[in-house]
């Protein structure tokens, strides 16, 4: 199937429309359910790594159950947890790409699924007259800083790579904040095992042990943001690259993108809600401004050719 691009202008006006606002409202709302989940992980494991410790130094005889506790809570999350959650980003996923699609005039592609239902969309968005309300509240209108003063290719090749230095920056922030919590919940429990004068096999126990899931939990997430922001970045790196040397880009390029934007969405670690309203604002003035620096170059480049 032969793939032409819509014009800008027609893609500015398809992300405001209430189809594809919806397909952006279920994302947001099942997105928000696995971020719950993701919370019920971190929170467990938090809590165990450091009340084992205060326990312990309370309770001596509480260490073995401490253990015993941290081990099953790191059982659960990898066993049942996390695939809860991953079922909700892959839905999630789903609606993003449906949204993507719809708005770029892209031709549905078989492997991109679960594909969410009409049904299903209306039960996770409700009635038209809530709908607005939360476009609004949400800030769903203008997801994607297109730029009307280019061809419908370059529009979307700008969007899908401001989409990828957006979910860079949060996703380093996020980083940030794991590495930070891990170094505060290893001081904690390694102070009050100095403390209350733990021998080795209670610090074992009750420091060692409990630290041990949510330290693996860093590193894991640790490493997935490193390999997803590398692999962000390249291809934000080539799509730049190709609207700076194309006068109009391959729109095979842009269907090779999207499904690379599908595959890194979907295997990315979640951000917080509260990290992500605190960063929105300023990320989008950047992701905006990054925006019309490169439209500006094309038009810069084409107007001396």
């Amino acid at each position: 199937m032969t793939y032409s691009p819509p014009t800008a202008h027609q893609i500015a006006d398809a992300q405001h429309a209430d189809s594809n606002l919806r397909m952006l409202l279920a994302q947001r709302k099942l997105y928000s359910i696995a971020k719950v989940w993701s919370g019920i992980r971190g929170f467990g494991v938090g809590v165990v790594a450091i009340a084992a410790p205060i326990m312990t130094a309370i309770w001596e005889d509480a260490a073995l159950s401490a253990a015993a506790v941290a081990a099953s809570w790191f059982v659960l999350n990898r066993l049942l947890f996390k695939h809860i959650e991953k079922h909700y980003v892959e839905r999630a996923t789903s609606a993003q790409e449906q949204f993507d699609t719809a708005i770029f005039g892209m031709p549905a592609i078989a492997v991109r699924e679960p594909r969410l239902v009409p049904e299903e969309v209306r039960r996770l968005t409700s009635s038209r007259t809530r709908r607005r309300k939360r476009y609004s509240e949400e800030s769903l209108k203008n997801w994607y800083p297109v730029r009307k003063d280019v061809d419908g290719g370059t529009a979307i090749a700008i969007s899908q790579r401001a989409n990828l230095v957006y979910a860079q920056t949060l996703l380093t922030k996020n980083a940030k904040l794991w590495v930070a919590l891990l170094i505060v919940w290893f001081l904690v429990a390694v102070t009050i095992g100095i403390v209350s004068k733990f021998d080795l096999l209670t610090f074992l126990l009750v420091v060692a042990l409990p630290t041990l899931p949510p330290f693996m939990d860093a590193v894991d997430e640790w490493l997935r943001i490193r390999t997803a922001g590398k692999q962000r970045r390249a291809i934000a790196n080539e799509i730049q690259d190709a609207v700076s040397n194309y006068t109009t880009v391959p729109p095979d390029y842009l269907l090779t993108w999207q499904s690379q934007l599908f595959a890194l969405r979907r295997d990315s670690p979640l951000v917080p809600d509260w990290l992500y309203r605190l960063l929105r604002s300023r990320t989008e003035d950047e992701m905006a401004e990054g925006a019309r620096f490169i439209a500006a170059q094309t038009r810069s480049r084409k107007d001396e050719d």
